[in-house]
């Protein structure tokens, strides 16, 4: 059955907008409160990604310096090896340091050296050495000159230059040639 209703139509009409009102209200209400929601929720994405995006940046800057320091410690590096091949030069056979000790051991005690030079580069397995040093007297220096020539390690010793020097001692200079692996002749 049907119901009878008893109200005037203008009521029912009224009731029926207020009604329609009262449920858009509603939805409008409920979709702005989503609209609300969803943006602040926009925004805490919005805000996360940024803070990623400058920890990334950060990372870069962090990396960066990183890079730098490697940089500066491969540098560092080379220039240890460098130093490490001069001293290894150095230290090899026929170098300096050798040739030098062998030179000091057959100088007489009395005999200064001045300074010991290594020339001959173009001939590496047999450098000459120019000696230069003071001594008291000729007969030290002549001595100096035949402990060089009899030495297993050297050849061809000979007096370049020789002057009265302070106190009636003399200064000499002394071309002497080092044979092949004299120095390793020393260490055995």
């Amino acid at each position: 059955m049907r119901e009878l209703e008893f109200l005037p139509p203008d009521y029912l009409r009224a009731r029926f907008h207020r009604r329609v009102g009262f449920i858009r209200s509603w939805l409008l209400l409920a979709m702005g409160m989503a609209m609300v929601l969803w943006s602040l929720q926009m925004g805490t994405w919005v805000n996360e990604a940024r803070a990623e995006l400058q920890a990334l940046r950060g990372t870069g800057y962090a990396v960066g310096a990183e890079a730098q320091k490697v940089e500066r410690l491969q540098a560092e590096e080379r220039a240890y090896e460098e130093r490490l091949a001069v001293l290894k030069r150095l230290e090899g056979p026929g170098s300096v340091i050798g040739l030098t000790a062998m030179v000091a051991d057959v100088v007489p005690a009395e005999v200064v050296l001045d300074e010991v030079v290594l020339s001959g580069c173009e001939t590496p397995n047999r450098p000459t050495l120019r000696i230069t040093g003071r001594s008291p007297s000729e007969m030290l220096v002549t001595r100096l000159l035949g402990s060089l020539e009899m030495s297993p390690s050297f050849e061809g010793a000979a007096l370049v230059g020789s002057k009265g020097g302070v106190g009636g001692g003399r200064e000499f200079v002394i071309a002497v040639t080092a044979l092949p692996g004299a120095d390793a002749q020393q260490e055995h």
